[in-house]
């Protein structure tokens, strides 16, 4: 059985990063209960861009491309979606 699950582009910040990504939830479902009911606290996001909190734009070496990074959820501040 498959079930059908949404894409939804996000911006997390943690302190010590920002992370720009895809967040795969239950379709018609809301991130916020997405992010609570995990279990294990951890979320994946993928094709994520990782910046160092502390992230300038002159230094492009510290931005890290990844296909896939777990976020632990006792660490998120923020998280906007777009």
């Amino acid at each position: 059985m498959q079930i059908d699950k949404e894409k939804t582009k996000v911006r997390i910040k943690t302190d010590s990063a920002v992370i720009i990504g895809y967040v795969h939830h239950m379709a018609d479902g809301r991130l916020s209960d997405y992010f609570s009911a995990q279990v294990d606290k951890f979320i994946p996001v993928t094709d994520a861009i990782v910046y160092p909190i502390n992230y300038s734009t002159d230094d492009k070496e510290e931005m890290q491309k990844r296909e896939v990074v777990f976020i632990n959820t006792d660490k998120i501040e923020i998280v906007e979606y777009f």
